[in-house]
């Protein structure tokens, strides 16, 4: 048997990591025989936003490979991932994330009383269609981040735009790319 770790550039929390990526992972390498899944971790930053995961597995030597393929063509999986194997890396993820960051204190209190973020969410989810859904979220002490990841951040972020440019939750709001080898950020 062989360990190894699949880094997840995605912000998860560990029940949104387990439901997703765990879980089906767990559920591939008993029903092959091939392997386990170990556990797995959250890294989080210094405001205590969660920056990125991984997952632990240990798997049957002769099947590394067939693994490895088979993670590749995970299309959930966030860019900027990486499987680490023997101290080799092979970067895998298709997909591009977009972070909504809503405003928690600056807006007037009626904003918040009257305006539920469920709805908002499914507001924002409904525009998306099927291109992506709404992996985790964040509750921060200033801000609350809603964490979506598709194909493309730029056909995500145009999805929405008219949304956080006219909801009363998206006042003093940002987004930013998430899951990518560039950034891009929009103020609204």
């Amino acid at each position: 048997m062989v360990e190894l770790t699949v880094e997840l550039n995605a912000k998860l929390q560990p029940i949104h990591r387990g439901e997703m990526f765990e879980e089906p992972l767990e559920n591939v390498l008993i029903q092959a025989n091939v392997g386990e899944v170990l556990g797995g971790g959250t890294f989080m930053s210094a405001t205590g936003e969660i920056e990125k995961c991984d997952i632990n597995l240990e798997v049957k030597d002769d099947w590394i490979a067939k693994v490895f393929a088979y993670l590749q063509r995970i299309k959930i999986i966030p860019k900027g991932s990486k499987i680490i194997c023997k101290q080799e890396i092979t970067p895998i993820g298709q997909a591009e994330g977009m972070a909504i960051y809503l405003n928690e204190t600056d807006l007037p209190a009626e904003v918040y009383r009257t305006n539920d973020i469920n709805e908002l969410i499914s507001k924002l989810q409904d525009a998306l269609g099927d291109k992506c859904f709404m992996f985790s979220w964040w509750e921060g002490g200033t801000e609350t981040a809603l964490y979506f990841y598709g194909e493309s951040y730029l056909k995500l972020y145009e999805s929405v735009k008219h949304i956080l440019e006219i909801h009363p939750l998206c006042k003093l709001s940002h987004v930013k790319q998430v899951a990518q080898f560039y950034s891009i950020c929009f103020e609204i």
